[in-house]
């Protein structure tokens, strides 16, 4: 169990993105920046029951700024419901917008659930859905940057051996302006999506780029012995927004930095997993 914990852990530490070539430069603008990035998981109709839960936030914001103004936000809720609801669910927000002169604004946001040893003897199924949405814009090409990323994973464990037996994985990265835009959706063969209710839209380039996909589906896989199995779903959303402040305002950035972090674990033991989530 220390293994999944610590895998899990380890992704609470958001880094902040770097600031300092902005800072540094000397351009001044007073347009506009944006940029978000959210992700969503559900699960419900669990074939069978974890021995233990776990569910795991964090969230951290910066801004600094001069002349200009800056906001930035992050949410996170995660909860892991398999006595009364038969369910499990994670949401993770950032986003931040600025205009003026030189400031810089970061969000980052994390959400987690795991649920231990599953007891299977021979089929592990559940039934899931979720979205996955980044959006930046700007208005100015020369002094501006809106950047928005997002990692959103499904992992199953074997619980003995802590082997991987399957993954949906969703990833993504809007530069604007920039080279490094992505976005990816990697399920396994034992993922099932509905086609009709499973979409993806994106537009690269330019000023306002934007990525997204809902999608519903069932995830349902056989063993041919009694098997545990361990559940990792987790997600991550990042952005940064800056425009470059002038050099007599570097030392004013700096006494203006805000830091906003919220950490919160719930972990809840039951005391067996032979009964069906009811």
């Amino acid at each position: 169990m220390k293994y999944y914990i610590k895998f899990a852990m380890r992704f609470l530490v958001l880094a902040t993105p770097a600031i300092a070539s902005s800072i540094l430069a000397t351009l001044p603008s007073q347009a506009a920046t944006f940029a978000s990035s959210e992700s969503r998981f559900n699960i419900n109709n669990f074939s069978s029951n974890p021995l233990s839960v776990d569910s795991l936030t964090n969230t951290v914001t910066e801004t600094i700024g001069t002349r200009g103004k800056v906001t930035a936000k992050a949410n996170a809720e995660a909860q892991f419901n398999p006595d009364t609801k038969n369910s499990a669910s994670n949401w993770s927000f950032s986003q931040a917008e600025g205009q003026g002169y030189g400031y810089t604004g970061t969000a980052n946001s994390f959400a987690a659930i795991i649920g231990y040893n599953f007891a299977v003897d021979k089929e592990f199924s559940f039934d899931f859905s979720g979205l996955f949405k980044l959006k930046t814009s700007i208005d100015d090409g020369l002094t501006e940057r809106a950047n928005a990323s997002g990692e959103l994973s499904y992992q199953l464990f074997d619980s003995d051996s802590g082997a991987l037996l399957d993954s949906f994985n969703i990833y993504g990265n809007l530069s604007t302006l920039g080279n490094n835009d992505a976005f990816v959706v990697k399920p396994s063969s034992s993922i099932t999506l509905d086609l009709n209710q499973n979409s993806i839209d994106k537009s690269f380039g330019g000023k306002k780029e934007y990525a997204s996909t809902s999608f519903k589906g069932k995830y349902s896989r056989t063993f041919d012995k009694s098997t545990h199995l361990t559940l990792v779903e987790f997600k991550k959303n990042q952005v940064n927004v800056y425009t470059v402040p002038e050099p007599s305002t570097i030392l004013g950035s700096l006494l203006s930095c805000s830091v906003l972090g919220a950490v919160s674990i719930r972990k809840r033991k039951r005391a067996s997993s032979t009964a069906l989530l009811g």
